[in-house]
């Protein structure tokens, strides 16, 4: 009985971040099953392209998905970030009026088995965005949805932020906390993890999903892709006044 109410909490977990994988993808998704060629939604967009042939709208909230659950775009994409404020998790507030530069923006929970297999990237990542004085790292830890927004099931089985990091072995300063899912509403989040980055002027400029499946060098990979649109976007507004550096 303990067993199966073990396997029962891990399907719960991972049906939460999306449709649940097979079992024998638990620890690699990206993985199709037998030699399927539907395409896979795991790479880092800077616009909107039609959906792939494969692609479906599996929850008719239309957004199109690959098989795992992943979605193809994003509705922001290429728009201003939402204004919003919200508390954070060393009792501040945290206000998106505050993005200045270049952001990153984690939009993960603790209760989603796919951000927990991110979290040695994000760590990672964190780090190697502190070493630039252009770039902002920003966590936004959010519920899977608004009927699953009680404390019992905004951190899984770890019950509190406090306790995640505990066992993952790392933390970040502070988290913007969304304890009743209005700002992943408002940021149309359909998949956690999901990784924004957001240019000074707000505009949403680039999004992905799980770092974990980028085949080599995840958080490097993700930082060059990071690197070209900044440089892309300097080169576009080079002979424009702006405030985007």
């Amino acid at each position: 009985m303990k067993a199966f109410l073990i396997a029962l909490a891990a399907a719960a977990m991972l049906s939460a971040c999306g449709p649940a994988p097979q079992p024998d993808l638990a620890s690699a998704p990206e993985a199709a099953t037998g030699e399927s060629a539907r395409p896979k939604a795991q790479g880092f967009i800077t616009q909107n392209a039609a959906p792939p042939e494969g692609a479906a709208d599996t929850k008719g909230d239309g957004v199109f998905r690959d098989d795992y659950g992943r979605p193809f775009q994003y509705a922001l994409l290429g728009q201003k970030l939402p204004e919003f404020t919200a508390p954070t998790s060393d009792g501040g507030t945290f206000s998106s009026a505050d993005i200045s530069r270049w952001t990153v923006i984690d939009v993960w929970g603790a209760w989603c088995a796919d951000c927990v297999a991110d979290g040695p990237y994000v760590d990672a990542l964190a780090r190697a965005i502190a070493q630039d004085p252009d770039l902002n790292f920003l966590s936004i830890h959010v519920p899977a949805n608004a009927n699953r927004a009680t404390p019992e099931e905004l951190y899984g089985k770890y019950g509190s932020l406090e306790a995640y990091f505990a066992s993952a072995g790392y933390s970040v300063p502070s988290v913007v906390l969304d304890n009743d899912a209005s700002l992943r509403q408002l940021l149309q989040i359909s998949w956690t993890p999901s990784y924004l980055l957001v240019s000074p002027d707000g505009v949403v400029r680039g999004f992905r999903t799980d770092l974990r499946v980028i085949e080599d060098q995840p958080v490097k990979t993700f930082i060059q892709d990071i690197a070209e649109v900044r440089k892309e976007v300097r080169d576009l507004l080079a002979s424009t006044p702006s405030d985007i550096e």
